[in-house]
């Protein structure tokens, strides 16, 4: 009994593992597309990380970043090509 609980949450938190790197990848890739383009940095800056985990047991958690000074900015909707800002438009469409 104890082999198969312990093969269930292995598995488990493999199968946790892989969803949030995939959606992770999805909201990057959706990140970039949501990110107005004036010279590409900003766009270019989006990256699919991972960081040592502290998301209960998982070993890794996926972060989506970007290192681009202005990104904040960008995000609340300053510019006229994402006027509803990036984050938020690019995780709601991610998760439909």
């Amino acid at each position: 009994m104890a082999d198969n609980s312990n093969d269930f949450k292995r598995d488990l938190y493999t199968d946790i593992n892989t969803d949030l790197s995939t959606f992770n990848t999805k909201f990057v890739a959706e990140l970039r597309a949501t990110t107005p383009i004036r010279t590409g940095q900003a766009r270019g800056g989006w990256v699919n990380t991972y960081r040592a985990g502290s998301f209960g047991r998982l070993k890794t958690v996926p972060l989506a970043r970007n290192t681009v000074p202005y990104i904040g900015i960008l995000d609340t909707g300053t510019s006229t090509q994402a006027p509803q800002g990036i984050v938020m438009a690019a995780l709601n469409k991610t998760r439909k």
